[in-house]
């Protein structure tokens, strides 16, 4: 789910992903995504529309829809530099019959849009490199800024002479275009990159999270665009990376932080607490020179247990600074939700997805038993501040939990 003016009305419209919309005969979990357009007085449901890969926005030239492609599990929408819209849609189940005739099962495909155009490619597509696989999932992840957008596939192989690693993961990094062409891939790395922290290694799933944002640094300079990148797989630390990019200068990494770092966090790193399952970062000063508390990143830890209590999968989130030059460290958003009533229970699941936006942090709990989204002011993560959180549960919307079945899974 995403927000932005796609129909120049002055209006914020809203985009939502249904992947597993069966919306015609024989066609299973073939996805839609949902366009419902703003008005003055708000959404305008009675004009929504739903799209499809087959026809998005009127246009018919992209690939057909088949069963399972689960178009829209992820989507990026947004203004470019010049103040265009786009829309970036994951299809991660989309197979597809290569150009040396293979059929490559759910080997992913990414679908990107202007008002009246769009065009879908893949890693078979001119241009692109590294290997095109059965369950490769390109496109799981999506996030953009005006700069470029960045797509993942966290189930990529690695290929050696002698053997394979399964889902290493890998991240690409995409230019905007104008949708009658693919757009350009700018740079591709994974933990097997030379400038990269890590190895491959089995099951890392390296990108199987993204977010991303232009910023300038805090001595000036041109803007650059920073990218987040989970690996909830990573050994048992579920190791996170940060990646810095100026157009036309590739990449070169910045940090990666993991829970074994020295001032992480007050816990060790434990098998399957899948640190960074669910990345966010925010500028909330864009076009300024960023400083300590306004380039902001956030990581979920889902897994994370609470051995005090003896509870499992609780969750937390874990916040961090990404200025070059100082850092916000040891900032878990947990100890902040007393005031919105939230309980530690089993299977939590706290910081299972995140969404930031200038002025709040907002984080799930996506347990069944007490599904929940919780709307934090910054001020109080980086200046002390005491606003009040926010919570919103089912019954906010006068639904019980029974009638939900994954209330929080997406925020926008």
């Amino acid at each position: 789910m995403d927000t932005v003016d796609w129909n120049g009305d002055g209006c914020t419209d809203l985009f939502i992903g249904a992947p597993y919309e069966t919306w015609a005969s024989g066609m299973v979990e073939t996805g839609i995504v949902v366009f419902i357009p703003g008005s003055p007085t708000g959404l305008d449901t009675t004009l929504a529309k739903n799209w499809s890969q087959a026809s998005f926005d009127g246009d018919t030239g992209v690939d057909v829809s088949q069963p399972g492609d689960r178009f829209g599990w992820d989507i990026a929408a947004g203004l470019d530099t010049a103040g265009d819209p786009f829309i970036v849609v994951g299809v991660p189940g989309q197979s597809t019959t290569t150009t040396e005739g293979a059929v490559l099962n759910h080997g992913g495909n990414v679908f990107y849009a202007r008002p009246g155009n769009a065009i879908d490619f893949n890693q078979d597509s001119a241009g692109f490199a590294d290997g095109f696989e059965d369950g490769d999932m390109f496109g799981y992840s999506v996030a953009a800024s005006e700069s470029g957008f960045v797509v993942g596939v966290p189930g990529e192989d690695a290929n050696y002479s002698d053997h394979t690693l399964h889902d290493v993961g890998t991240v690409f990094l995409m230019g905007h275009s104008d949708a009658s062409t693919v757009p350009a891939p700018i740079a591709v790395w994974g933990q097997g990159n030379a400038t990269i922290s890590g190895e491959y290694e089995d099951g890392d799933m390296y990108g199987f999270s993204l977010d991303m944002v232009d910023y300038i640094s805090t001595g000036g300079g041109a803007a650059k665009m920073m990218i987040a990148i989970g690996a909830p797989g990573e050994d048992t630390s579920a190791g996170l990376s940060s990646v810095v990019s100026s157009p036309g200068s590739g990449i070169t990494e910045h940090r990666t932080i993991t829970q074994d770092d020295d001032g992480v966090t007050a816990d060790a790193a434990e098998s399957g607490d899948m640190f960074g399952a669910a990345v966010a970062m925010v500028n909330r000063t864009p076009g300024q020179n960023t400083g300590v508390n306004t380039l902001l990143l956030t990581a979920g830890v889902p897994g994370e247990d609470d051995e005090a209590a003896g509870l499992f999968d609780v969750g937390e989130t874990q916040l961090f600074s990404m200025t070059e030059d100082q850092a916000q460290e040891n900032n878990p958003v947990r100890s902040r939700l007393p005031s919105a009533k939230f309980t530690p229970a089993d299977g939590a699941g706290l910081g299972q997805v995140l969404y930031a936006t200038k002025s709040d942090l907002f984080v799930s709990a996506t347990g069944a038993t007490g599904p929940a989204v919780y709307r934090i002011p910054w001020n109080n993560l980086v200046a002390g501040g005491t606003a009040a959180v926010t919570s919103y549960t089912p019954a906010t919307f006068g639904l019980a939990n029974a009638d939900v079945v994954s209330f929080g899974a997406s925020l926008a």
